[in-house]
């Protein structure tokens, strides 16, 4: 079995660890998860990013804004930092698993300014949140919950599929 990665901060630091010290993971999937991981971090390491970096907001879907009726804002900064800016664009891309439409994805790039749907790193960030919001799924079904453990069994089998489009549930 390979070892998880050691950073305590940075891209899947915190899915490494609950990787590690999940109850529920068989050591099929543990196995699969780390790999994926080290994959994903040395591809990530060896990205450009023609956006630089700046503030990212780290987990920008429609669930996180606010409306007053006339403007939005932008709620839940837990997981701000200072990254290349395409994180962010990463996660509007990856909306697909959750029914953001081809068209709000059209309206959301041309409102943004750049469209990195032909930047090679895009599939990579995108594989990157992917796994990301396994965590809290995780840590969930360590505890027993029937909705996130089924909801974990259905996202890691078409990540193990290679389905980059498969519908999941938000909750």
């Amino acid at each position: 079995m390979l070892d998880p990665p050691t950073t305590t901060s940075g891209p899947l630091a915190q899915l490494s660890a609950t990787v590690a010290r999940s109850s529920y993971l068989t050591p099929d999937i543990r196995t699969w998860l780390t790999r994926t991981i080290t994959e994903l971090l040395t591809a990530y390491r060896k990205l450009h990013f023609p956006l630089g970096t700046g503030l990212i907001h780290g987990d920008a879907y429609p669930g996180n804004t606010l409306w007053d009726g006339t403007s939005v804002r932008l709620g839940d900064w837990d997981e701000a930092a200072t990254g290349p800016r395409e994180l962010d664009l990463a996660n509007t891309h990856q909306g697909v698993r959750f029914g953001r439409t081809p068209t709000a994805i059209e309206a959301f790039t041309r409102a943004y300014g750049h469209d990195p749907r032909g930047w090679p790193g895009l599939p990579v960030l995108i594989a990157m949140r992917d796994l990301h919001t396994l965590g809290s799924f995780i840590r969930r079904a360590d505890t027993g919950d029937p909705h996130a453990t089924r909801q974990l069994e259905h996202r890691l089998s078409t990540l193990r599929s290679g389905s980059t489009t498969a519908r999941w549930d938000i909750f």
